[in-house]
């Protein structure tokens, strides 16, 4: 069964806890220019709901009213204000969900920004582009909203300013610089890719959404009495005010006010309006609306799915960006589970727009839609939703489908059943091991190291590899239906099924090791025991010559190689039979030119490559030719200062990069922004000491990371925490004699 969703549910494996909060770097300069302010007509204007229904009412106070009523105990006390973006009614909303939540003993400070924000992206996939950067459209019934979106802590989603604000809409290339508070302004695209960046709405803000509204009750065409035997129930109430949204937590008839919660300024927020005659916020007595009842704390799963994915189905690439997983129009509160509703758009790499459609189904961990006309069945990895995972169909067959809020994997062309056979980085709802597909097939955990028997079936399809894993426990025949990607190498997505509930799985071809020797000669080498620690090998095997005379020489991911000839021109590889450790090579092939000046390169997922200049600059470079040798690029994009502190340095999987200090300090990073080349890091955390002896090391995933020590042994880690800077280590141990410099001149993994 799966449970709500916390921190160490998201770490690589069981009772790690989370690392803190995502730090981003490159905050946006407070000293940016104002936008410019709307007229009294905009300010003026509401973009209501048409909700024509009456919510859940509460019990209403039936006594003699008492002379007055305060809730302030329950007011959290602002720190910010909502500045001049016109953002009244999520910080009302907020507001009264906050008190709600104290009346139950739960003091938490939730965010008003991911609420705008999260009703803007539901917004801009309704109608004309709209985003956060404009406030002016919500009112009272944003306690409605909140019975549909849960919302999480201020401190996972900090409140921005309008001034900085409007500085990262104009700083992200995508948006073209077009992007303005006003109403419609840039294309739906546009508005998505700021919406959807790190430093909008973090990550933890979409994982971590847990506060929202049960049940509510409205007051059409309310009176002052009214409001107050609302308030002596017990209840705040948030109302409108031409061009205003606030909160009402008491009454004092003593002086015949309201007392009232503002948004619009931080140092007084507490102040109260007439029972009548009043001139700066006159009630409007359309509708008010009161919290009845919150939610249990827990994770709205379907808010993840929220967001910008790359997407991969069976080859054939794309960016998905979901918009919504609700419907705010209908009275029913909650996520729609099992209702239809336009979900957001599928941008694909060859230039086709395609409309998303579908539902929610496992509590929000399944997304089961059509993108384009094509079934799809996809589902969050719930240990690590930085991934997601399924299938799809076309002319009744099934294939393989990967997304990643990064980049996506895999490279080559073509397929054929003796290419799946080998061994495989597999992940199956967050759970990493290793798979060998072939003859005398394992799987071996990587937390434990413990193989278990697997076996596999007769192929009905030729691509689909129908696999049985033998856990114990109960479930000694869990079934995987695993789909290789037929227009690439290397890569698979499907499904999984524990207690007769499915589950998303995907695989990489695990990473080999090479070695260039003094001659030219290219040895290729498959650790097999790797998952457990052990120096099993098989190779040498020589695969290549006359690789000495490489400036550099670093591998790229799933059986790509890049190197820097003597003319300084980068030149790509892909190896065809790195399954099998034989002479199968696509290239060389001239990809970049004018590749001098690095101090070091290295490559991450996805295309990604990073150089080190002398001064320190980190540059950030993506090769979208990356499957076929292409030339197609991004970058050069400086990411980050001070890397010639790095003895050496080297990337894993999802954006974590690892540089060893001269003192034997392992320092850990995770490039948030790696897709793209934003400077959006976490990091640095220590993860470990004493690397003294190594003089480089290789990330080859799923946490596992070989050492050379300066006596020629070759070492092999696993790192846990290796998505989350946790510094939690299976202990090094030794698995290679003989791997100098002398003997292996120059050493790469892919």
């Amino acid at each position: 069964m799966i449970t709500p969703i916390s921190p160490e549910l998201l770490t690589a494996e069981p009772g790690i806890p989370m690392p803190p909060e995502l730090e981003l770097t490159d905050r946006i300069s407070p000293q940016a220019e104002l936008p410019t302010p709307m007229s009294a007509a905009e300010l003026n204007e509401r973009v209501h709901l048409s909700l024509d229904w009456i919510g859940g009412h509460g019990t209403t106070f039936s006594g003699t009213l008492p002379a007055s009523v305060s809730h302030r105990q329950f007011q959290t006390v602002p720190t910010y204000d909502q500045d001049s973006r016109g953002t009244c009614w999520a910080f009302a909303g907020c507001s009264a969900l906050e008190a709600a939540y104290a009346r139950k003993g739960v003091h938490e400070k939730l965010s008003e920004h991911y609420l705008v924000s999260l009703v803007r992206a539901w917004s801009n996939q309704q109608g004309p582009p709209r985003t956060s950067l404009v406030g002016f459209q919500g009112s009272a019934d944003v306690i409605h909203h909140l019975s549909h979106i849960s919302v999480p802590l201020s401190r996972h989603v900090p409140y921005i300013d309008a001034a900085p604000l409007q500085v990262l809409a104009n700083s992200i290339p995508q948006t073209g610089g077009v992007l303005t508070p006003t109403h419609g302004s840039g294309t739906q695209r546009q508005s998505d890719w700021f919406e959807f960046d790190l430093r909008n709405v973090p990550l933890m803000g979409r994982w971590f959404a847990q506060y929202g509204v049960a049940n509510f009750g409205i007051l059409r065409n309310y009176s002052n009495d009214d409001l107050k035997r609302t308030l002596a129930a017990g209840y705040d109430v948030v109302v409108d005010t031409p061009g205003h949204t606030f909160l009402i937590y008491g009454y004092d008839d003593n002086r015949r006010v309201f007392l009232i919660k503002n948004s619009q300024t931080v140092n007084s927020p507490f102040e109260t309006i007439q029972y009548e005659n009043e001139t700066r916020f006159p009630l409007s007595r359309g509708a008010a609306y009161y919290i009845t009842e919150t939610r249990p704390v827990g994770t709205q799963w379907e808010a993840m799915w929220v967001g910008r994915w790359e997407t991969d189905h069976d080859g054939w690439r794309g960016v998905l960006s979901i918009r919504c997983f609700t419907n705010l129009m209908v009275e029913a509160s909650g996520t729609d589970a099992g209702r239809q509703i336009d979900l957001g758009t599928w941008y694909g790499e060859d230039g086709r727009e395609l409309n998303v459609h579908g539902h929610y189904a496992e509590g929000g961990r399944g997304l089961i839609c059509q993108i384009g006309g094509q079934p799809f069945e996809l589902y969050l990895h719930a240990r690590d939703p930085y991934r997601a995972a399924g299938r799809c169909w076309w002319n009744n067959k099934p294939f393989g489908v990967v997304l990643s809020r990064g980049n996506i994997t895999g490279a080559g062309s073509g397929f054929s059943r003796a290419e799946t056979e080998g061994i495989w980085d597999l992940v199956h709802d967050g759970w990493r091991g290793q798979l060998r597909i072939g003859v005398d097939p394992w799987y071996v955990q990587a937390s434990d190291g413990i193989m278990r028997r697997a076996w596999m079936d007769a192929p009905a399809v030729p691509h689909v590899v129908n696999t049985h894993i033998d856990f114990g426990a109960g479930n000694t025949n869990q079934r995987f239906e695993l789909a290789v990607h037929t227009r690439e190498d290397g890569l698979l997505g499907g499904i999984t099924w524990w207690n007769n509930k499915p589950f998303p799985v995907e695989g990489r071809m695990a990473q080999n090791i090479y070695a260039i020797t003094r001659q030219g000669t290219l040895n290729w080498y498959r650790n097999v025991g790797r998952a457990w620690l052990d120096g099993n090998w098989e190779g040498p095997k020589p695969v290549g010559e006359g690789w000495q005379h490489f400036k550099h020489v670093f591998g790229g991911g799933d059986g790509v190689v890049y190197a820097v000839n003597q003319e300084n021109n980068l030149v790509w590889y892909f190896h065809d039979g790195r399954n099998k450790g034989i002479f199968d090579w696509q290239g060389a092939k001239p990809v970049g030119y004018n590749w001098s000046g690095f101090n070091m390169l290295f490559a991450g997922d996805g295309g990604v490559i990073y150089g080190i200049k002398p001064n320190g600059e980190l540059v950030w470079y993506r090769h979208h030719g990356r499957r076929d040798g292409t030339f197609n690029w991004s970058g050069p994009l400086t990411v980050g200062y001070g890397w010639t502190s790095f003895r050496t340095v080297s990337a894993g999987p999802d954006g974590c990069l690892y540089g060893l200090l001269p003192n034997g300090d392992l320092l850990w990073y995770r490039h948030y922004g790696y897709d793209h080349g934003f400077p959006i890091w976490h990091g640095p955390i220590k993860v470990n000491s004493g690397w003294n002896h190594i003089d480089q090391f290789w990330c080859v995933g799923n946490g596992f990371i070989y050492g050379r020590g300066t006596n020629g042994v070759l070492f092999l880690w696993r790192h846990h925490g290796f998505l989350t800077g946790e510094r939690s280590w299976t202990r090094m141990q030794p698995v290679g004699q003989g791997w100098s410099t002398d003997a292996a001149f120059k050493i790469f993994t892919t």
